[in-house]
C-alpha cells in the first residue's frame, strides 16, 4: 500500500479577492505539530478538532478524504488568477476537503492531480462543492520498470490544468 499521495492543487478564479480569501482560509492557524512550514492546512479548511495523539482515521477520511493531516504543503505559484499548491497527504488525495473549500468559496474552481507513489494517479475538478470529471488510473510498475523509473509519470495531457476549462466550469 502506498503511503504518500502527492497532489498539485490549482485554485482558479477571475476574482483576485476570491483567491485572497481562499489563501487566508487554507493558511495554518498558529504553531502546528502537523506540518510546521505548511502553506495549506486541511484542518483550516475543515476543522476536525482532533489531536494527533487521539486520532480518528475514519473521521479524517470522511472530513478530508485522507486519513491524516498533510505532511507537507507548499505554495508553488501565486498569480493573478490562480494559486498552485503542492500537498503531501496519507494514502489518498484530500478530495473531500477540496469539495468543502469550493462549497465555501463558490467563486473559485479547484483542479487536482495526484500521484500515490507507484500505485495510482487521479485528477478531478471541484466546483461549488461538487466533484466534476474525476478520473483515476493504476500506475503499477514491474520490478524492472521500477528500477528504471525516472520518478516522473506520463499522465494524459487532458489531466493538466487549463484556465479555459476552469473559466467554463466556473460560469
Amino acid at each position: 500500500m502506498a503511503n504518500n499521495a502527492l497532489s498539485t492543487v490549482t485554485v482558479w478564479s477571475a476574482d483576485p479577492a476570491a483567491l485572497a480569501r481562499v489563501q487566508a482560509q487554507v493558511a495554518p492557524r498558529g504553531a502546528s505539530r502537523r506540518a510546521p512550514a505548511s502553506a495549506f492546512s486541511l484542518e483550516a479548511v475543515v476543522p476536525s478538532g482532533m489531536d494527533l495523539d487521539a486520532w480518528d482515521r475514519e473521521r479524517a477520511v470522511e472530513m478530508w478524504g485522507t486519513a491524516r493531516p498533510e505532511t507537507d504543503a507548499t505554495l508553488e505559484e501565486a498569480g493573478p488568477d490562480r494559486l498552485v499548491y503542492r500537498l503531501a497527504t496519507a494514502y489518498a488525495p484530500p478530495y473531500a476537503a477540496l469539495q468543502a473549500l469550493t462549497a465555501a468559496h463558490p467563486d473559485v474552481v479547484v483542479h487536482a492531480v495526484t500521484t500515490c507513489e507507484s500505485e495510482y494517479a487521479s485528477t478531478a475538478w471541484f466546483v461549488r462543492g461538487t466533484v466534476v470529471g474525476e478520473e483515476e488510473r493504476e500506475l503499477d510498475l514491474t520490478d524492472e520498470q521500477w528500477e528504471e523509473w525516472d520518478g516522473e509519470w506520463d499522465l494524459p495531457a487532458s489531466w493538466s490544468f487549463a484556465a479555459a476549462r476552469a473559466r467554463d466550469l466556473g460560469e
